[in-house]
Parts: C-alpha cells; structure tokens; sequence
C-alpha cells in the first residue's frame, strides 16, 4: 500500500511535527508500506529534522519518500500518467488543501482507479470531534473519496500518536527543569510566580525556541536561572519534556505530548478571535476533570484559563495566583495528571486506529 501525507508547514512548526511523528509511525507499523510526505516548506522541516535537505525535490529520510509540495513538474511526472495508481491513500492533514499538480491528476480523466482522501483534523477535545470522526463528505468526482479521521482524547475519535518511547508511562521527576513554550504575552506575572515558588528553587527555566521565547526572556530579565532553547529535532525535544516537572506548552503537537507525559503542565492555546481560545481549553479541561479531585479541579481550571484570558489589571493579578498556586501543588497534582495519561493510552494509538481504519475502506 502507498500512503501520501500532505502537510502545510503553519505556525511554528506544529502542523509539520505532527505530519512527521504520523509518517514515521505509520511507516513503523508496516514497513512495506510506502510512505511520502508532500511538504510545502522544506527549510522549516529541516530545524526539526536536519536530515531534511531544503533544495531538493525528492528525498529519503528514515524510509520516507519527502517531496517538495512546491515541485510542480516533478512532482506531476512522478504521480501523474501510468504512475497515477500511485495515489491511493491521501491524508489531507489541518485542512491544508492539495497541491495544484495532484488536484490536476485527481480530477483528470485518466484516473481510473478509486482515491480515498482521509481528513486529518486538528486535535480537539469539544464534542465535534467525536460527531465528525469518520463522516464522509463528498468531492466533485465519484471515484475521489473523502472521509474525516479526528485525533482526539476519548475511544469515538482515532485517539493521539502513541509512537516509539511514549508506549508507557515514564516516573516524573520532581526535581527536573521548568520547560515555557508559549505565544507571545506579557509574561511578567508568570516570572513573579516562578521566582516565588519553592517547588521551582534551584530548577532551571528552559525557554523553547518560537512566538514567545523573546517575551518570556525580557520578562526574567537579566538573573540567572534560564536557558535559552534552539530549535530541536522531535527526539531531543520528546526525551527533554519527559525528563521535566512542569510544563508551560502550547499548540498542538506539544500538547498532545504534555498530556502523554503525565507531568504537570499549562496549555496555552493559540489566542483567537472572540476569545475562541477558551472554549477549546474548557473542553479539555472536560475531559481532565474525572482525574482530579473538585478542588484540585478547581485550581488547574483557574491557571488555565487566566493563562487564555485577555491581558488586564485584573487578569494580570489572577494569572500570578493561580499559576503560584499550581506551582505550589504541583506534586500532588501530578497524580491526576498522570491518571490523565494512563486513561489517554487506553484510547489505543493513532497510527495503528488510522491503520487499521484505511485497511477497512480500501476493502470496502
């Protein structure tokens, strides 16, 4: 089977970490499988994978094929024509659309054979996650198939990637470093709360590269305590978050990493118009809730959502609280968050449900 993964490189990198910890599974599960990974932005691919080469069409990397999303006519003769078949398997991931030469090959009239296109979504927690899994959807050719598959955090969606070295659950560190990978903000009451914290004493900051690393380090100011992250490829990054005490994380591939780690941590999602942020973070908040007590509950809520609140006076004031509380309780709350984990894992893994998933319609 040939599987064809098209990713849109958005956001600092997100979209491309999940597409290539998915590539890598699905290539693990079986690898007699052929696997390509279209990607529109090479030179972002690289700072997480230095294997990547930004100047070339096609390349070969851990065994799978990587093509240049932007190599028009290369990319044309090499899926068009007699070599058409090739596309069986397409995951569109994050609405990310398809290059122009493969909308040319799909809906040309010498495509004789039937295409699934499969709709990767973006990770939620809301309840349209479970509504739109596996929901097909029409396209404007009878032979082009197209069907949702949602991540997501319970057993009706195709669940988070459960790849090499996230099987099972590693001990937590209490005495591990702080790492803050966050958007830009005004970081000040963050910075208050982590240099009062006892739990944080003698604990180094680990400030990731991206949006929010050049705010955060103005607000430490010039002390000691911090380091200031490059950019890391997926392994580094995976083995350095497991080995910390509390995690400050935001996006999606990251959290989805968070919450397999069972640490502490503080999701700051991407900020959004109407404030569209805090109904994504209330629904995960959902989801954790049945790991905590009712009032353990209650302070991980507060820094959640003071953390994707509007900045003012008052919100200021609530987010230097709240986070100093969590801080403070960060050993006894690790055990809801951990519970949080385990319950995750038994969801099953998303490369294999995905699997599995494309082995039953390209049956049927």
């Amino acid at each position: 089977m040939e599987i064809t993964i098209l990713c849109k490189v958005v956001d600092n990198f997100g979209d491309i970490g999940v597409n290539w910890r998915l590539a890598k599974k699905l290539k693990s599960l079986n690898p007699a499988n052929k696997i390509n990974l279209i990607v529109d932005n090479l030179s972002s691919f690289n700072k997480i994978c230095a294997d990547v080469k930004a100047d070339l069409a096609l390349q070969s990397v851990c065994g799978i094929e990587v093509y240049d999303w932007n190599a028009y006519d290369f990319c044309y003769g090499q899926f068009a024509g007699e070599n058409n078949r090739r596309l069986q398997v397409i995951l569109e991931c994050f609405q990310c659309g398809r290059p122009d030469w493969m909308e040319k090959i799909l809906f040309d009239d010498e495509l004789n054979h039937t295409v699934q296109i499969i709709m990767i979504d973006y990770l939620s927690a809301e309840d349209y996650a479970e509504s739109f899994h596996k929901l097909q959807s029409l396209t404007r050719r009878g032979k082009v198939k197209k069907v949702n598959f949602m991540p997501g955090f319970t057993a009706k969606t195709g669940g988070l990637i459960i790849d090499q070295g996230w099987e099972e659950l590693s001990p937590r560190n209490e005495k591990g470093d702080i790492l803050f990978f966050t958007y830009a903000r005004d970081w000040t009451p963050v910075v208050k709360a982590i240099k009062g914290a006892e739990t944080c004493a003698g604990k180094k900051i680990l400030c990731a590269a991206g949006a929010g690393q050049e705010s955060f380090v103005e607000a430490w100011g010039r002390e000691e305590g911090i380091e200031v992250l490059p950019f890391m490829n997926q392994t580094d990054w995976d083995n350095m978050m497991k080995d910390c005490s509390f995690l400050f994380i935001r996006g999606e591939e990251s959290l989805s990493r968070a919450c397999l780690t069972g640490i502490p941590f503080i999701w700051h999602a991407y900020p959004q118009s109407d404030e569209y942020q805090l109904v994504k973070v209330n629904a995960l908040l959902e989801r954790m809730r049945r790991h905590f007590s009712e009032e353990d509950f209650g302070k991980v809520a507060a820094a959640w959502q003071a953390i994707n609140s509007p900045e003012s006076g008052e919100n200021k004031r609530m987010l230097q609280d709240s986070v100093s509380t969590m801080l403070a309780m960060q050993n006894h709350l690790a055990g809801g968050f951990r519970d949080f984990a385990l319950d995750l894992r038994k969801n099953g893994d998303l490369g294999q449900n995905l699997m599995t998933f494309i082995e039953e319609i390209c049956i049927m």
